[in-house]
């Protein structure tokens, strides 16, 4: 059996407009079962040019200019954690006291919009805290050794 199920659909009129049989067998597979329905407006996730770019030059570029500053090398999943947690994140505040944290967000969760904002956290993070330009996708990166 089927433990979960995503059908993509469009609402009209109130009523699904697409992949219904889909629906309806879903339906049929969960009868008598305890279900959770999760209704969630589809975006356009980020695109795999915007996630080449990321892994293929902005990780690598953060790894060498953190190389640089601070004289660690870092994995690519460290770096990746450390954009999150600087420019990919919510504040939560604690009503009682004011203190504020910062709770990184998942970057599988952007939108292609949401990933452009999330370039120009990056961009302006390099700015301000390495004093260095982010590289523009298909611009030539020199490395000296």
């Amino acid at each position: 059996m089927t433990r979960q199920v995503v059908i993509n659909t469009r609402i009209e009129g109130g009523k699904f407009k697409r992949n219904n049989r889909i629906i309806k067998h879903a339906i049929q597979e969960f009868e008598g079962k305890e279900i959770e329905i999760i209704f969630k407006r589809k975006y356009k996730q980020r695109s795999v040019p915007q996630n080449n770019t990321y892994w293929g030059l902005y990780i690598p570029f953060f790894q060498e200019i953190i190389l640089d500053a601070w004289g660690e090398i870092k994995s690519a999943e460290e770096i990746h954690e450390i954009l999150k947690f600087t420019c990919n994140y919510e504040e939560k505040i604690n009503q009682a006291t004011g203190e504020i944290i910062k709770v990184a967000i998942s970057t599988t969760e952007l939108t292609t919009s949401g990933w452009m904002d999330y370039e120009l956290q990056l961009k302006q993070f390099a700015l301000d805290y390495f004093n260095a330009v982010l590289p523009e996708p298909n611009s030539q990166t020199e490395f000296n050794f």
